[in-house]
Parts: structure tokens; sequence; C-alpha cells
């Protein structure tokens, strides 16, 4: 009996404790390491006490007084003072202490605090927050109710947090590991940030539609959308978390700042609102008045603290308030247009935005809520403006359409009137191609009388230009098809001409034959040598460069022959043309025909190859042997020639550019004449290195003292206008060094001997800026010169080209001078305006509209001149001066010369002749009909 009740006794204890167990907590949570997110709320039991309740207060062992998260939801205080408390029983399975981030999701906690408790009920970590402000206030996106915690390894412990709030505003409680957290956080700031760019970018679309409709109501509206984003971002935290990550109390500095501007503008549309209603003149001008109030008020904010107040703004945005409500009620009793009602009730709305963003005291759940209110607010705002956009835009486009379809009509009308009287030719097809109408102009050109003989010998459109032609009717075309057609005529002639056809079906024909011819002869003679037939060098290294830029394997040779001017000396030029021309004739047949050859400077022969260094040393070992042997006879003389070979081959991606491995194998050569005749050295790193001359240096330090000291000359040259009836005072200004050798002080340096040291060290641009200024001041002091000038002549270099501010230099200085834009003329070389040819382009049309002259100079060196004469916006080309220097003698260069005349007349572009040397040269080319002459036969370079 005895043993009964003992036996009694403890069941009824270990019932007790089983009790117990069960009401500190429903169940026991496992967490290690691999614990990433865990719904802590559902494993928790919760409790309801006072605001001022402490740890110490609490029974966590009874469990009548505990509930779940579930009956908490339900649950209604009376006091909203209140805390409520939750408790969860952890066990870390770990072998080591994990460290854990309790997430109180907390929008509307204003207070939270969470404790660790070991089985000994002693507090082992505890961690607590307190915000005064709710999410959408606080200066920072990332300050949550997040607490950190950290459970001993192997250990059960107990997890009490407080949470100072109504419980029915209690949210789900979680565990998160602190790396899954900070991803967690990423995804929410940049789901966050999309959502308000998207806003933002509706915004933008919707200010920028009302702004096309100039409509300043809608423009107002647009513009209260855009400052109350601005706004938002500052009370979401997303400036701070996005563009001021290291200072995030600059948004509480700018918050009030961005409110009171943001009530300006709310100002500025109520009074344009009302500004639209009948009879409200007077509440017009109240609106004015307080709208003058809020910009002082924003202007007098940094030094008036109580202008910053929350009160104020709520004041001010109350006064608004009761604004747009009395405007819904006119407009409601006025009955006003449908248009009108959606305005105002548009700022209605942005109006109470407003008001929730700056009213001081909000509820708990507004706080919380707002940011999400306020976003799809915002949104369906501004959506709503494009809408109220839409009808206006329609209209507009309908009315637009009207008047497009009637000008079509009278353009169509006119054109055809055009059509007939013009001197161009012009057809009509339908969409079988048949013709339907011809001018006369475009049926002489094809030599016929009428149409029935155009129709006779060319049924169709598609006969005359090819089935390319048929492209013009393609489905959905909306450009018209241009393309160069060769046509041979009823006569048997082929002639070229430029063909169009519109969508529409009318065509017009140019005959672009003299132009074509012109152009393949010039590039035929610009691309290849007179003498020998070969590639000209400059074409060479276009042709090299392009390989090395297709990463195509290649080998450059260089091979300079000597004795040629002994020969010249001895019997004449033209015996040692036609021994050249005998050479390289043997040379060639030696050579594959894959390699393409070009005449090197002056009497040599480059040759472009594969990569195999050891064919290509074989090949120039064999080539120079040829010259070894090769004799010439004339006049009972033998003469023979020494050569020397070098070679670079692109090997390395730093050294493929053609100008650097021409570079290297003209050093190769010279060590190869170092080494005696019929030698041939293939180019290294270490050779380049080697060759590189201390004179390079001593010109780079010489330029940039000149540079700093403005120890220039300034020399002018006349251009001479080659007709007799017109005598206009023009020349050229050029740069020059002085000289400093003994022997001849007196005698300055030309850029040609320091061009390439200063375009290396970047010394030209500036140089340029300097010359013109030194132009500008000297015309300054002499007015009398300045007012004679008809235009002066100017050299550009590459550096200037690529400097955007020198437009703008150019144009103030000649703002405040005494000379006028026509009266200059600016030059670029051709070679520098083919390799710089968009930077060329810019600024020769920058000039062209400022009313300066453009010019290229050295015309015709290049291996694309037409392309700059079609292209480019020039007033004159300056012709090349060895072509009018062998105008006598050369036949070739004769026609060159005439070419470039006859090209620049077609293009309405002058020409000027450089490089006259005597009077022969001037009279042939004055009865060319070339515009302007210069050279020593017109007047040498003097000093100014």
């Amino acid at each position: 009996m005895k043993f009964a009740r003992q036996s009694g006794f403890l069941l009824v204890i270990w019932a007790l404790m089983l009790i117990g167990s069960h009401a500190s907590a429903s169940d026991i949570v496992t967490v290690s390491a691999q614990t990433d997110r865990l719904l802590l709320s559902q494993h928790m039991t919760f409790r309801v006490l006072p605001a001022n309740t402490s740890l110490q207060q609490l029974d966590i062992n009874r469990a009548r007084y505990w509930q779940s998260f579930e009956a908490l939801k339900q649950s209604a205080q009376a006091n909203n003072d209140t805390t409520v408390w939750g408790l969860a029983t952890l066990y870390n399975r770990s072998a080591i202490n994990q460290a854990f981030v309790v997430d109180l999701g907390g929008s509307y906690v204003k207070y939270a605090q969470v404790f660790v408790i070991n089985r000994n009920e002693e507090v082992i970590d505890s961690a607590d927050v307190r915000f005064k402000d709710g999410l959408i206030q606080r200066p920072y996106l990332a300050q949550q109710m997040m607490l950190p915690i950290e459970v001993p390894a192997r250990t059960t412990v107990r997890l009490l947090v407080s949470v100072e709030t109504p419980p029915e505003y209690v949210n789900p409680i979680q565990l998160w590991n602190p790396g899954s957290l900070q991803l967690h956080l990423q995804q929410k700031q940049t789901a966050l940030g999309i959502n308000v760019g998207l806003m933002v970018l509706i915004a933008v679309a919707a200010f920028s539609m009302t702004r096309g409709n100039r409509r300043r109501l809608q423009l107002s509206i647009a513009c209260v959308c855009v400052t109350l984003i601005l706004v938002v971002l500052l009370h979401s935290g997303l400036w701070i978390t996005y563009f001021s990550p290291l200072k995030p109390s600059i948004a509480q500095l700018l918050m009030p700042y961005s409110q009171q501007w943001l009530l300006v503008v709310l100002g500025w549309a109520c009074v344009e609102l009302f500004s639209r209603l009948a009879r409200q003149s007077q509440i017009v001008r109240g609106l004015k008045l307080i709208t003058l109030v809020f910009i002082v008020s924003a202007v007098l904010q940094p030094w008036a603290p109580m202008l910053r107040s929350a009160w104020w703004l709520a004041a001010q945005n109350s006064a608004l308030m009761l604004t747009a409500l009395l405007a819904m009620f006119f407009i409601t009793s006025s009955r006003a247009r449908n248009r009108i009602f959606w305005e105002a009730s548009l700022l209605t709305v942005l109006t109470v935005l407003s008001l929730l963003i700056t009213w001081p005291r909000m509820s708990s759940t507004w706080v919380g809520q707002n940011t999400i209110v306020v976003y799809c607010a915002m949104t369906a705002t501004l959506l709503a403006l494009l809408i109220a956009n839409f009808e206006r835009i329609s209209e507009q486009l309908a009315h637009k359409v009207h008047r497009l379809k009637a000008a079509n009509l009278t353009i169509r009308r006119r054109m055809r009137l055009f059509q007939q009287r013009s001197s161009e030719g012009w057809f009509e097809l339908d969409r079988k191609m048949q013709w339907i109408r011809a001018n006369k102009p475009f049926l002489s050109m094809l030599g016929c009388s009428n149409k029935s003989m155009l129709v006779q010998h060319w049924p169709s459109a598609e006969e005359l230009f090819g089935e390319a032609a048929l492209s013009w009717r393609e489905p959905g075309r909306s450009e018209h098809w241009q393309q160069l057609v060769n046509i041979t005529l009823i006569s048997g002639q082929r002639r070229w001409f430029s063909v169009s056809i519109y969508p529409d079906g009318l065509g017009h024909v140019m005959d672009v034959s003299k132009q074509i011819d012109a152009e393949m002869q010039l590039n035929y003679l610009a691309k290849h040598d007179s003498l020998t037939g070969l590639l000209n060098f400059e074409e060479f290294k276009r042709i090299f460069q392009a390989k090395l830029d297709k990463q195509k394997p290649c080998t450059v040779m260089l091979i300079d022959i000597k004795g040629f001017d002994v020969l010249c000396d001895q019997v004449g030029g033209q015996h040692r043309d036609q021994a050249l021309l005998q050479l390289i004739l043997q040379m060639k047949k030696k050579t594959p025909q894959t390699m393409r050859l070009a005449r090197y400077p002056v009497n040599g022969i480059a040759i472009l190859g594969p990569d195999d260094e050891q064919a290509v040393f074989a090949l120039c070992y064999q080539l120079v042997q040829i010259v070894r042997e090769f004799r010439y006879s004339t006049e009972g003389r033998v003469f023979q020639f020494t050569a020397n070979a070098g070679m670079a081959v692109a090997k390395d991606a730093h050294l493929r550019i053609a100008e650097r491995l021409i570079r290297q194998a003209h050093d190769a050569e010279k060590i190869a004449q170092q080494l005696g005749d019929f030698k041939v050295y293939s180019a290294t790193a270490d050779d380049h290195r080697r060759l590189q001359t201390s004179e390079e240096r001593r010109w780079e330090d010489r330029l940039r003292s000149a540079l700093v000291n403005q120890d220039w000359q300034v020399f002018r040259q006349p251009i001479l206008s080659a007709s007799l009836e017109q005598d206009k005072h023009c020349y050229e200004i050029l740069l020059r060094l002085p000289n400093d050798d003994a022997l001849e002080p007196d005698e300055a340096i030309a850029p040609q001997q320091f061009l390439n040291a200063a375009v290396q060290a970047g010394i030209m641009g500036k140089a340029d800026r300097w010359l013109f200024r030194e132009l500008i001041e000297r015309f300054e002091e002499q007015p009398f010169e300045a007012t004679r000038t008809w235009r002066c002549h100017v050299n550009l270099s590459q550096q200037s080209l690529e400097d955007a501010d020198f437009i703008n230099f150019i144009e103030s200085m000649v703002a405040h001078s005494n000379i006028q834009p026509k009266q200059l003329m600016f030059e670029v070389a051709e070679p520098i305006a083919n390799d710089r040819f968009e930077e060329t382009y810019r600024l020769f049309k920058e000039l062209n509209h400022l009313g300066f002259g453009t010019a290229i100079d050295q015309f015709g060196t290049g291996f694309n001149s037409f392309r700059l004469l079609k292209y480019l916006p020039l007033t004159q080309i300056k012709v090349n001066r060895f072509w009018v220097q062998n105008m006598l003698l050369d036949p070739t260069d004769a026609e060159l010369v005439n070419s470039c005349i006859r090209l620049a007349q077609i293009n309405n572009i002058e020409v000027t002749a450089v490089g006259v040397e005597n009077d022969e040269t001037r009279a042939l080319l004055t009865k060319a009909q070339v515009d302007y002459l210069q050279g020593f036969a017109c007047g040498k370079p003097t000093c100014w």
C-alpha cells in the first residue's frame, strides 16, 4: 500500500514535468550549419503582457498562459501598449557554436529583444533593437528588425523573443543563416529597385508626352509625379542603398527640402487647374500667392529650422488638399469636361499621397504598408496620366495623317510636271516593270527618239537595268533602290548610269560615265607606279595592314638597289628608267604570283609574302643575286648595280602594325648595308632597339623646349590667282623652328625635319593652337593686312583633328578678332585625312557651318583621293607638288593633274597647284583652268 502511494506520487510528478515541458515549447527545433531559413513562429508559443514586463516576471513553465501563433493573431487587445513574448526550444547538433539571425519582419515593430537561455534559466546571449520610425521613414533599407544570436554546440537552449507591438500586428518570425539572409536582402533590394526603375520610366514617358502636347496642366501633374517619386526614393531608403552607402544620414537631411519642393510643384499644378476653370480668377490669384509663399519657404529652409519642421510641411499640404477638394467641387457642380475631371482627380490623388508622406504622425498600420500603397498609387496615377494623353495624341496624329495625304497628292502632281520640264532623266514603272512614261532627257540618254523605240529595244526595265532592279517592289520596302548600271546603248557605246527607283515606281537616271571613268583612272594612277606598273608604296602599306588586321601570316621584304644615280648622271634619266624596268621584269619572273610587289622609294622593291621566314629569306637572296648578275649596256658602256635586302616577319601580336614592320625591315636593310653589298638581313626586336639613334630623342627635347619658350618662327608664302583678271591677296602660313647651326643661322628649319618627332611627342596639336593664336594677334596689330587679305591658309595636324575642343577654340578666337571666317582656309594633308576620315569629316563640316574654308593638301598622294573629294565638305584641293613639278617631263603626271582639275570642277571645288617652279609650268596650269598657283615661281616663303 505504501509502495502504491509512492508510485502514484511519482507518476503525478512525472505528469506535471511533462505538462511543464509542453508549456515551455511545443517541440524542439533542431538546427545546424546546413539550416538556411526556418519559419520559427510555427514552433513557438506566445504570451501577451504589458509593455513594461521584464524577463524575470515571465513564467515560461505554465502552459495555460502560452498560445499558438494562429491563436495570437486572432486575439484583440484594447490597449495597444503591449508586448508579445514568444518561446521556442532549439537544439544545435553541430560540433561548434552556430550564429543565426532572428528576422521579426519589423515594418511595425518599435522595440524588440531576444534572449538565449540555457537549462539553468541563465541568459547566455541577448540582443535588442529599437526604431522610432517605420520602415519607410528609416534612412537605410537594411535597418530592419533582425537580431543576431549564437547557439552553443550540441546544446538545447530556449529562445525568448520580445516584440513591443499589438498581437494582431506580429509578423511571422524566421530564423536565418547569416549568409542566406544577406543574399535574401540583396534580392529584395534588387526587386524593389526594378519596381522603382519601372515607375521612373513611366514617369519620364508621361512627362515627355505632356511636354509634347504643350498642355501646362498635364505638364505640371507630370512634374508632381516625378518629384513625388524622388521623395518616395528618399523615404524608402533606395536612394541611400544604391547611391550613397557611406553616408546614410544624407537622406534625413534632404527629406524636408525635397518635401518642400514637392509642395511647390503641387501649388503650381493647383494654379494651372483653377486656371482652366472659368470665373475663378480670385482663387487663382490666391493660389499664386500661396505658391509664392511655398517658394520663399523652400529658399529660406537652409537658414530657418522652423520651416523644416514636419508640422509646417503638413500644414502646407493640408492647404493644398483643401484646394484640390474645392476644385473637385467646382468641376462636379459645373459639369466640366471629362478631361478636366480626370486631371483634377489625378491631382487629388497625388495631393493625398503627398499628405500621407509628410504627415508627422501616422498609425502603425499605415507606416508599415505605405511603401507598397505609395508605389501602387503612383503607378496607377502615371498610367492614368498616360491614358489621358492618348486622346490628344490620337487627334494630332489623325490631323497629321490627313495633311500628309493631301501633301502627297500635291507633291505627286507637281512631280509629274517637274519630270516633263526637267533636264534630268525621269521615268515611271508599274508593278510589272513595264514603262508607263519617260521624259525626253531619259530617252536621249539611251539614244531613243520616243517611248515606242524604248519599248522596242527594252520591253521592260528589268532588261535594261538587270534583275537586281526587281528589288524595288519588294513588300514592305521603304527605301529607294539605287545602283550603278553599265548599259549598252543603241549606238553600241557602253555608258555608266546612276539609277534610282522609288517605292511608288518613279525612277531617276543620271549619266555618270565621265565621273566613273575619271574615278577609275585616278584610282589606278593613285595605286600604281606610272613607270613599272607595280603598286605604289601607299597602296602596298594599305594591303599589308589589311592582311595584318585579318590575322593572316605575312612577311615584308625591302630591296634597295643602288647604282641608278650614276647611270642617270652619265647617260640620262631615260636610260635609268629603262634599266629599272628591265631589272624589275626579271625579278617579277622569279617572284611567285601569290606575292604582292610594289615600288619602294626611290629605286627599290617592296614584296609582301607568307610568314615562312626561311623561304622568304631564300627568295630575297635569289632576287639580290639577280641584281648582281644584271648588266645594262648602252652607248658602248656596261653598268652594274648593287642591292641589299631587309625583311621582317609578323610574329607577335604587338608587332602586327604595317608601319612598325616596314620600319623594322628598313632597319634590317640598313644593317645589311653595313655588312656589305648583296647582303640579306632579317630584323629582330634587338636590332630595332639598337638602330634607334639619339637623334630622335634630341628632336623631341628641342620641340618641347620650343613649345615652352614659344621659340617658333612664322613664315608665309604667297598664293596667286591663275586668272589675270583677278588679283586676290592669298598666302599660306608656315611654322618653322630657328636654326641653331652656326654655319647657316638664318636658315629656318622646315617642319619635314621635325614633324615625325613632334607627332610622336604629342606636340603638334599645341603648336597648331600657338600658330593660330599668333596669326589672330598679328591681324589685330595690322588691321590693313587683315582687310586686304582674301584668304589665309593654315595647316592642321592629326592631333588637332582628334581634339574635340579645337573647333570651339577657333570660333572663340575669330569671334573676338577683326578677320572674317571666310578669310581663313584650314588645310589637312591627304594621308592624315585618309587615316582619320571620321575626325576630318566632323571638323570640316563644323568649319563649313561656321563659314571657314576647308582644303585637302597633297591631293593625290593617297590611295582613295576621290573618296575624300566626293564625301568631304571641301572648298579647295591642293594638287600633289610632285605631279606639278614633273608635268613638263612626264605626260602621266600632267594627265594626273588635269584629272584632278576636271574632277574638282565637276564637284564645284577650287584647285590650287602646288610646286610651280617655272613659267612654263605656270602657263600650262593656267591653260588647264586651275584656280590658284603656289610655288617658288609665284613667291618664296618669307618671315612674317
